[in-house]
């Protein structure tokens, strides 16, 4: 393989990854776009119950669990605790929706760091890859143009004689007697 088909095949590569990683970036912003109207719909109704609090319900259902299950009763106290047990179970699992809206808000802000997180490292490898298709576009343009003009690039062949063949280099420096130029 000549070095001209070489230098079109890394270019040929280099523009296929790059097609890839806009793509990627591109799907990137859709995703944020999307999770930032998630975000939206999510703020009237956290702002409405942020004054609401799941932990003390939380903690009170546990106490009581707790309790029946160390604690000897009589079937009658026992019987109230669970009855108990339950309305505290009715009220977390009112309490549910704004659990999970909170969750999802706090998943929705994590992607949407993670999607520009990445969107950065994929600029950071495009800006790389375009520094390097420069270059070889560069090349390219050489090796043809020296084509066109019949100069052929890349190693010298065995019976070409280089300038240092046939010039001899004088060395005009003025030297000390120790050899050192000054």
């Amino acid at each position: 393989m000549s070095d001209l088909e070489g230098v079109e095949a890394r270019i040929a590569e280099l523009e296929e990854q790059k097609s890839s990683l806009i793509n990627e970036i591109k799907k990137n912003y859709g995703r944020i776009r999307y999770k930032k109207y998630e975000e939206k719909a999510l703020e009237p109704f956290l702002k409405e119950t942020e004054d609401i609090r799941v932990g003390p319900v939380r903690k009170r259902l546990r106490q009581l669990e707790f309790k029946i299950a160390t604690q000897a009763y009589t079937p009658q106290i026992e019987r109230k605790l669970v009855k108990e047990v339950k309305k505290v179970e009715g009220e977390l699992e009112k309490l549910r929706a704004v659990e999970k809206a909170r969750r999802k808000k706090k998943l929705v802000a994590q992607d949407i760091i993670d999607c520009e997180t990445r969107i950065t490292e994929i600029e950071d490898q495009l800006k790389g890859m375009r520094s390097e298709l420069k270059e070889l576009y560069g090349r390219l343009k050489t090796l043809k143009s020296g084509k066109k003009h019949g100069v052929v690039f890349g190693e010298k062949p065995d019976d070409m004689v280089s300038m240092e063949d046939i010039v001899v280099f004088e060395d005009n420096r003025v030297r000390d007697e120790e050899g050192n130029v000054e």
